[in-house]
């Protein structure tokens, strides 16, 4: 079988026999990982109810985003994006949480990894240093009482 390479290392490998030397970006690798965590008290709120939940800075990459609950979301389904940009769903897709306390990876292969070019403050809409992430919650209202905790893992060099 032939040897492929992922992106990353087809780049590394490239720098070689006199070829101009192309080095990979902190959040491809090297990069100091951060994060940012949210705390949601449920409390039935609505469907269709928009909440901020993180700020997280331009040229950053979103490299995990977990849920964890003390309670299960039923029917209930709850999406991360920028309400903003025209995208309730960029960096999470709409899905439900019923596994209680339990950990939850969830993301989109479009954004996990690349940077953040352009964000919107939450509140006025306009384009800053930052992006607010903001969950939206959709079918059912979700639960009267409980917690939910959203980790955001990112890289930013």
């Amino acid at each position: 079988m032939a040897l492929s390479f992922s992106t990353q290392m087809a780049i590394l490998t490239g720098n070689t026999g006199g070829a101009i030397q192309q080095l990979l970006t902190p959040s491809d690798a090297g990069g100091r990982k951060r994060s940012f965590r949210a705390n949601i008290v449920l409390a039935a709120q609505a469907s269709g109810s928009q909440i901020a939940v993180a700020r997280l800075p331009i040229n950053a990459a979103i490299f995990g985003i977990n849920y964890l609950t003390d309670t299960s979301l039923a029917t209930a389904t709850i999406a991360l994006g920028d309400i903003h940009a025209g995208n309730s769903a960029i960096y999470a897709a709409a899905t439900t949480l019923t596994a209680v306390q339990t950990p939850t990876s969830v993301g989109l292969v479009a954004t996990r990894g690349a940077p953040i070019t352009a964000g919107y403050d939450c509140l006025t809409g306009n384009q800053l240093g930052w992006e607010d992430v903001v969950l939206t919650t959709g079918v059912a209202a979700l639960p009267a009482s409980g917690n939910l905790v959203i980790e955001f893992d990112y890289v930013i060099d």
